[in-house]
């Protein structure tokens, strides 16, 4: 795993050098040797303010399946598991398996309840993209700036909302469904195992497995039954994406250029794409699709488009895992 994610940063900084370099690095520094940074400063502010409201996400959820649960313990878990997202390549797809891990290893709650409370709310933190990102989408093309330059983000942005969105359908509506699958792959890796040691043959067994897809499933429909949980939840996701967006328009602003806000809201939906270039969170793919977005829509020169993305980025995506590493060094401690 340390090698893994010492390769995935050695690749970020590669990659984040070739476009540097690309648009100019002289140029780009220049940029930032004129920023105001008492307006970066409220980009920072406004990053952790995105932080706070995607946690009360997870506060809402986590505390409407164990009321037990401190507060405090909730917001160490929520942000040791944004770091693991962003340290790791493609951490978005493995780090709900691996935190529901942690809060379960203390016997705080089931396995399967903590994975669906932190899926739930995951997701819930995800639909501000589209939400915010159709309707800026909407807004630019109104006004007859959208152009024919992003054209297969565009498409590459309305296909992953399809995709989503039909999987989001399948594990709701359909679980008949994700219980044949659940329990195929159980069932595989059962008679794998099964050939070296049976240590895990009682709980890859199908008795077992149902039970916590039931589990999961009972706890998913306890959430979405409470209904004032769930608009307060998505009230604190899209405040928390608004605060994420708005470091791109501060980052313009620093830097004595104008940006509308529909196009610095477009810009970050769209960046969404850069996740699939395997580094920590996409890195230097994210700034690509960011640059070329406000180069595009924004009608910023490339350096000060590149600087822009790079502020969004240190506003954002670095300043959480400065903040979500100290606090898996904490939560390491105290399980310790």
């Amino acid at each position: 795993m340390k090698r893994r994610i010492a390769l995935g940063f050695v690749l970020a900084v590669v990659l984040l050098a070739l476009l540097v370099s690309a648009v100019g690095s002289r140029d780009v520094a220049a940029e930032l040797g004129r920023a105001d940074y008492r307006v970066l400063g409220l980009g920072v502010l406004s990053g952790l303010l995105a932080l706070t409201f995607r946690g009360l996400v997870w506060d809402r959820f986590v505390s409407l399946i164990d009321t037990t649960m401190a507060r405090k313990r909730i917001g160490q878990i929520f942000l040791t598991a944004m770091f693991l997202k962003y340290v790791t390549p493609y951490g978005q797809l493995a780090a709900e398996p691996f935190v529901a891990y942690l809060v379960s290893s203390d016997g705080e709650m089931a396995y399967e309840d903590g994975l669906a409370s932190i899926v739930s709310a995951d997701l819930l933190n995800y639909i501000p993209y589209y939400t915010f990102g159709f309707l800026a989408l909407g807004m630019i093309a109104v006004g007859g700036a959208l152009g024919d330059g992003m054209v297969l983000q565009f498409a590459a942005f309305a296909g992953l909302f399809v995709v989503v969105a039909t999987a989001v359908y399948v594990v709701v509506r359909q679980p008949a469904v994700i219980y044949r699958l659940v329990l195929g792959i159980a069932t595989a890796v059962r008679r794998v195992l099964g050939r070296f040691s049976d240590r895990f043959d009682e709980q890859l067994s199908p008795a077992a497995v149902r039970t916590r897809l039931d589990g999961f499933y009972g706890s998913v429909e306890t959430i979405t039954a409470d209904k004032r949980t769930l608009l307060i939840a998505t009230v604190y996701a899209h405040l928390g994406m608004a605060f994420l967006m708005l470091p791109v328009y501060l980052g313009a602003v620093a830097l004595g250029y104008r940006l509308a806000l529909p196009v610095a809201a477009i810009v970050v939906a769209l960046g969404k794409l850069g996740t699939i270039v395997p580094a920590p969170g996409g890195t230097g793919g994210v700034e690509a699709i960011v640059t070329a977005g406000l180069t595009t829509l924004g009608q910023l020169e490339p350096a000060a488009a590149l600087t822009v993305a790079l502020i969004y980025r240190l506003s954002t995506y670095w300043l959480t895992i400065s903040v979500g590493g100290l606090s898996a060094v904490s939560l390491l401690f105290q399980n310790a």
